[in-house]
């Protein structure tokens, strides 16, 4: 597997772990953003997402998406420090699976196979957007980093899935459409074709939020230059459908 990414997993996991491990039971006890779920639920949430990570990455995804789905994992632990812990120890154990893997093995994880680096981005994706609500729930203002790139790229990658799943036609060709972003360091970030008729432009840290729905795109930075553009802003979505373990 690609060591960067699994390097800047690695360090997505420790942010949230550093943030989380000194809070007092008060504070895991506290609502987050998610309507329903405390702060505990979010590093509970994040536990049984790795188990379930580590049963596709050893082909055993029958487990978690069978019909009807079978997956409502563990019980959330009352010890905040259980919870913690068992985070710990299933996202070392997927972890370590991915390292054994080649970047391009497929990985069965929803609708189908995706490329075990792509897999791997996923989780960064998710461990980043739940470590922002988390942020959220402590009190603590994160630092965004440019391990964003990830993060901006499968939410681009994600908008053929993001348009479909929510049963909307695109107003034009996707391919019409180019994401200029400006990264946490001030790096300039492109995807999609030059040249062409619709844009999205504004900092990349917005566009990973709005992705992945913890930023409203009217209150983001983020400039639209078109129909398509517009609408993907609204649209788009960097995850599986809620109740899937995603």
């Amino acid at each position: 597997m690609d060591d960067v990414l699994l390097i800047d997993l690695a360090a997505e996991h420790q942010v949230l772990d550093d943030l989380v491990a000194p809070l007092p039971p008060e504070v895991w006890a506290k609502p987050s953003p998610s309507p329903g779920w405390t702060l505990a639920h979010q590093i509970h949430h994040l536990d049984v997402s790795e188990h379930a990570a580590l049963l596709s990455l050893t082909g055993r995804s029958d487990q978690i998406f069978s019909t009807p789905r079978a997956w409502p994992g563990p019980p959330l632990p009352d010890d905040p420090a259980e919870v913690l812990d068992n985070w710990r120890e299933s996202r070392a154990a997927s972890l370590e699976a991915m390292y054994a893997l080649d970047s391009k093995d497929p990985v069965i994880w929803g609708d189908g196979p995706m490329s075990c680096r792509s897999f791997a981005t996923a989780r960064l994706m998710e461990t980043w957007a739940h470590g922002l609500d988390c942020f959220t729930t402590a009190g603590v203002e994160p630092t965004d980093t440019d391990r964003l790139r990830h993060v901006a790229h499968i939410g681009y990658r994600a908008l053929p899935y993001a348009f479909r799943s929510q049963d909307v036609t695109p107003p034009a060709p996707l391919s019409e459409l180019r994401l200029e972003l400006t990264s946490p360091s001030g790096e300039r970030w492109t995807y999609g074709e030059p040249h062409v008729p619709q844009s999205i432009t504004g900092p990349a840290s917005h566009w990973c939020r709005v992705a992945t729905r913890r930023m409203n795109a009217a209150d983001s930075g983020l400039v639209a230059d078109g129909p398509l553009a517009q609408s993907v802003l609204t649209i788009a979505r960097a995850y599986l459908s809620d109740g899937v373990a995603s």
